[in-house]
């Protein structure tokens, strides 16, 4: 991706008037290119429901066999056949798990005919005690919508499973192959990895569509959505399209996940209503910390109206669903995170525990409006709008962490004395290293530091906020005009989200450290009991241990470094006041998104004697991403003062070492004390500056164009075509150009304007998307399906803006870089799929893809550690931290096997017919060829290193699933086991194969886990089924370690919980 310095300009309103122009002309050869039917023809149409729920049964094969011609039911269960030549007509209709239907109607010329068909299950005699219809029927759903399909995908309807706990979609995409999945720190489901394709930054590398268009959502960097920002209420299936035909978006690069809602006009009652409400209860046990234990209960609640109207004069014609759910998700924070001595020795010093609890309530808010109307006979026009609310008013989190690191200074000694670095990474030695931060380690398990250097107690504590609101509009146009059949859409879509300090600004973040050295053991035998003992220095437990001191002082003007090796310049910023040892900071992250897409399809069936079907369209998505910091403020506590008042609720840290209370102090009260000077002053050069340091704005425009065909030869049915797609992404963020003395301008704001410049990029890419996909009918059971695909990873806001954004769970500091490419990748699969009778599938499969340009943090300017100096080229910020830089490096290969099977089991004896078994499997390596090292100036490779499975990150070598649902009169019963494989977070490789590794602490790795949860239920009413679920037995939460697995790096305690409630629909 070339780059030139420019404004960025993005006109989308122009761009959308363009394509409906262009619809309209499409629309406008409809009458030349769909003749009029023959005086010797008619059109016959009709639906296709389950007789049992009378729900319509989208993507049944309606066949008329002396015509050889098929059709799908459309999501409304309605079937369409133009031109069919008079007289009598015998129809046939299958759908999985459904017995086959024949019927026979007579034609007249020029007359529609209507032929309703309602299907019988296919075993409702011998099973009819053990069926839960509306399972069943979204098993079959979702399996007819598999079969149906000319490309490799995976279907799964919301409610075939049963009731989800948190009616979070990820809980039900865990359950399906190739999937592993990524939590945030309260342990929820973010995003999922498919078969192992991740970006460089962690960000999921799937794609998040809803009916096939593109969204918005909450997190992602503009790019990809939460999950749990969703509520599973609002849909009525999901499907992972792995393998990407021409007329979907290119940039599915782990695979397209498509969220499908239900039309109104699928249902066959006049109305109808549905809801559900459940509790959740989180009950004693070692793994829950005291903060949740005060709030052990959420809730969530779901309500949905459905009705279809005879309207204008039509019949059935108007259909409305309205959904709406709530939901409070109540989650502890409660881990630890331990550091280490960077060394590949077997015993490694521990010199950091970070002891973190505390709890978060998320509520969210859902609702979605759809209104589908049969404007005319071939004509349906269809609105939906959809809004999802996150609020996360009490998102309260303490540190409590004694450490020793190298790479901190302590304490600044006068003005214009350079600082130096006391107390090095090292093991003590009386003759060789006197200034040794610990005894030489002889117990993996145990360190002791030494007062020597900077070994401190540092305390942190937070009290912020989260906002967000997701409101997308959609209007969807279809035409059915026989052979020619065209849809167009129009979506407009936007994310707000804001990350504060408190709803009222009235919490923040305060940072507080020992004024002293101080020795103290580190014992990790067992994490869950006491871990720290201070042996030396003053007590880490008296306040008066806290007083700050001056890190760093103030400057007036600045001063230029040149970096010897890289010829670097780097101008030192202005700090108008001292900094100390103890801080509070507000921060406002604020991300906007926007985004106008649209969309034109027009699809032309020949008819001939071989079928053949083309289809082409155009569809354009632009999007803009606005993220910046709003008044951020920070205040310094003066020297020498120490803090009283209230202190938080007793912590995880105090519980486990005896009680005593260090002094965490409660947040809210310390923002009281802001206004006092004799205690506080503030930094505005830092409001001043972040204005401009943390703005990052990305405009990008994606219009596309396909051409692809459709044909059948035998049993044989083949599907190929290619995509173009032409990408422009423009970027504008704020860089220090020069540091003005505060002589020159003492006002800081003013300052600021005068220092920094606007940085303004423009890229773009042009690229086509072949692919080609096989399915072929073995038998009437068995499909050998075979599938080649193309698709790109585009570098998402943080990655190609040149600004920098920091991570404090991670450590590092991520500095984008304007001239990424896009990841390219081609995949192949070849899968087997079995279906039987009674609506079950088995499927055995086989991938390869080969990823080039990967986007990757191995750079000559990544693995760098940020020095604690106020002339660090952050304002001081972020010592210790390790900088990350994206560049395109290497190569990679995936491959791997997958096996699934659904399986209704009425071929067991007894009471065991109500048995309904699914499950899958995963095996997945890799390899990668990675660029090690770099020539300082140029960039220019010279070693490369070839990495395994184990080595890349986020591979992970095997998933698993397991389910058993059980139905029986008005009983029911469920199990859930979920397996994710040790695998690779983060990885830093030695120079060549031939070296052996030296960065142990790059090395990070998740242990497996195994999670399970069972489920009952009793129908007590015909409209009302109560449930009880248990969710994680085990209290399983993840492990992480850091180079060998003895070296526990984080330690993320996750509690079972119960969930009680009601639902049902009449």
């Amino acid at each position: 991706m070339s780059h030139q310095t420019v404004s960025p300009s993005l006109r989308p309103s122009v761009r959308l008037l363009r394509i409906v122009a262009s619809a309209f002309v499409i629309l406008g050869f409809v009458g030349f290119t769909a003749h009029a039917a023959d005086a010797a023809t008619g059109s016959l149409t009709g639906s296709i429901a389950s007789a049992g729920t009378k729900n319509a049964l989208q993507g049944a094969a309606v066949t008329l066999p002396a015509l050889n011609r098929t059709e799908l039911t459309d999501s409304a269960g309605v079937y369409v056949f133009q031109n069919v030549p008079a007289g009598p007509q015998e129809l046939v209709v299958g759908y999985s798990g459904f017995t086959e239907t024949r019927e026979r109607i007579v034609i007249s010329p020029g007359q529609t005919a209507r032929l309703d068909v309602a299907l019988k299950s296919a075993d409702v005699v011998s099973m009819a005690a053990f069926t839960v219809e509306t399972q069943k029927e979204g098993q079959a759903l979702s399996i007819s919508e598999q079969r149906n399909s000319p490309n490799v995908k995976t279907a799964v309807a919301l409610d075939e499973w049963g009731i989800l706990p948190s009616q979070n979609v990820g809980e039900l995409l865990t359950r399906l192959p190739g999937i592993s999945f990524i939590t945030d720190d309260d342990n929820l489901i973010l995003n999922v990895t498919i078969r192992g394709q991740v970006a460089a930054n962690g960000q999921s590398a799937t794609r998040l569509v809803l009916d096939g268009m593109s969204a918005t959502g909450v997190g992602g960097n503009g790019r990809t959505a939460t999950l749990h920002s969703f509520s599973a209420s609002s849909f009525e299936a999901l499907e992972v399209i792995n393998g990407q035909t021409p007329d979907k978006r290119a940039d599915g690069f782990g695979a397209q996940i498509n969220l499908k809602s239900r039309s109104p006009l699928a249902m066959q009652e006049r109305r109808r209503f549905n809801y559900s409400y459940s509790n959740n209860y989180a009950p004693t046990q070692p793994e829950r910390a005291t903060s949740y234990s005060k709030h052990p209960f959420s809730y969530s609640g779901s309500a949905g109206y459905t009705e279809v109207f005879d309207a204008f004069g039509g019949t059935r014609n108007l259909g409305i669903a309205v959904n709406a759910s709530n939901q409070q998700v109540t989650r502890q924070f409660n881990q630890d995170l331990l550091g280490y001595e960077n060394t590949v020795n077997p015993n490694a010093a521990l010199r950091d525990y970070d002891r973190r609890d505390g709890t978060n309530h998320r509520f969210i808010t859902g609702l979605s409006l759809r209104a589908d109307y049969r404007l005319a006979k071939h004509t349906t026009v269809s609105a939906r709008y959809l809004y999802n609310a996150g609020s996360e008013p009490f998102f309260n989190e303490n540190f409590i962490n004694p450490f020793v690191s190298g790479n901190q200074t302590y304490p600044a000694l006068a003005p214009g004395v350079p600082v130096t670095l006391i107390g090095a990474q090292s093991a003590f030695d009386a003759t060789n290293n006197p200034n040794g931060a610990w005894l030489p380690v002889t117990n993996p398990n145990r360190t002791e530091i030494r007062p020597v250097g900077n070994a401190q107690m540092n305390i942190r504590t937070w009290a912020l906020s989260f906002v967000s609101k997701n409101p997308t509009a959609t209007l969807v146009f279809e035409h059915d005009l026989g052979k020619l059949k065209i849809d167009h859409a129009w979506r407009q879509s936007s994310t707000k989200w804001d990350s504060n300090a408190g709803r009222e600004r009235q919490g923040g973040q305060l940072s507080i450290r020992t004024n002293q050295p101080i020795g103290f053991v580190l014992d990790k035998t067992d994490n869950n009991d006491r871990v720290f003992t201070q042996t030396a220095g003053a007590s880490v437990y008296d306040a008066a241990s806290y007083t700050p001191f001056i890190t760093a002082f103030a400057n007036a003007t600045a001063t230029t470094t040149t970096n010897a090796t890289t010829g670097a310049t780097t101008i030192s910023t202005i700090q108008p006041v001292n900094q100390t040892s103890s801080s509070f900071v507000k921060h406002s992250t604020l991300t906007e998104t926007d985004e106008w897409s649209g969309t034109v399809n027009a699809t032309y069936n020949f008819e001939t004697a071989v079928p053949f079907v083309l289809k082409a369209g155009f569809d354009t998505v632009n999007r803009k991403v606005n993220n910046r910091q709003v008044l951020p403020r920070r205040w310094y506590q003066q020297p020498g003062t120490v803090l009283t008042g209230a202190l938080t609720p007793i912590t995880a840290f105090e519980e486990q070492h005896g009680g005593q209370r260090p002094p965490v102090f409660d947040v809210v009260n310390i923002n009281n004390t802001l206004g006092n000077s004799a205690l506080w002053y503030e930094d505005v050069n830092f409001t001043a500056t972040s204005q401009f340091t943390s703005l990052r704005i990305m405009k990008e425009t994606v219009d596309a164009g396909y051409i692809q065909a459709v044909t059948k030869l035998g049993r044989l049915n083949i599907l190929g075509g290619v995509r173009f797609e032409k990408t422009k992404v423009s970027t504008l963020t704020y860089l220090r150009a020069r540091s003005t003395p505060l002589a020159t301008e003492p006002d800081p704001f003013k300052r600021a304007i005068l220092d920094y410049n606007a940085q303004a990029t423009k890229g773009g890419s042009d690229k086509s998307f072949p692919s080609l996909h096989l399915a072929y009918d073995l038998t009437a059971n068995f499909k050998l399906r075979a599938s080649y695909s193309t698709s790109y990873l585009r570098p998402d806001l943080l990655q190609l803006v040149p600004a920098f954004t920091f991570s404090d769970t991670l450590q590092t500091v991520t500095i984008g870089n304007p001239d990424l490419r896009p990841e390219m990748a081609e995949n192949v699969d070849i899968k087997l799929e079995y279906y039987s009778k009674t609506g079950g599938i088995a499927s055995i499969g086989v991938f390869r893809r080969w990823n080039k340009d990967r986007i990757s943090t191995t750079s000559p300017s990544s693995g760098i550690t940020i020095p604690n100096t106020p002339d660090n080229g952050f304002d001081g910020l972020y010592g210790g931290y390790t900088i990350l830089r994206p560049v395109n490096n290497g190569t990679a290969v995936f491959q791997g096997l997958e096996f699934d099977f659904r399986q209704r089991l009425s071929f067991l004896p007894g009471y065991l017919k109500g048995l309904t078994a699914r499950g899958n499997i995963s095996l997945l390596s890799a390899k990668q060829r990675v660029i090690t090292q770099f020539e300082a100036v140029t960039g220019r490779a010279l070693n490369t290193y070839k990495a395994t499975t184990k080595e890349i990150p986020f591979v992970v070598p095997v998933t698993a699933n397991f389910g058993l649902l059980y139905a029986y009169q008005k009983f029911g019963a469920s199990f859930d086991l979920n397996f994710t494989d040790e695998y690779a977070t983060n990885q830093s490789y030695p120079i060549n194969n031939g070296v052996a590794f030296t960065n142990a602490n790059g090395n990070i790795f998740r242990d497996s886990l195994l999670t399970m949860a069972v489920g009952v239920s009793y129908r007590i009413r015909p409209y009302a089924q109560v449930f009880l679920n248990v969710n994680n037995i085990a209290a399983q939460g993840p492990r992480i370690y850091t180079y060998q697995s003895d070296r526990l790096r984080q330690d993320i305690r996750q509690n079972m919980s119960l969930s009680v409630g009601v639902a049902g629909q009449f």
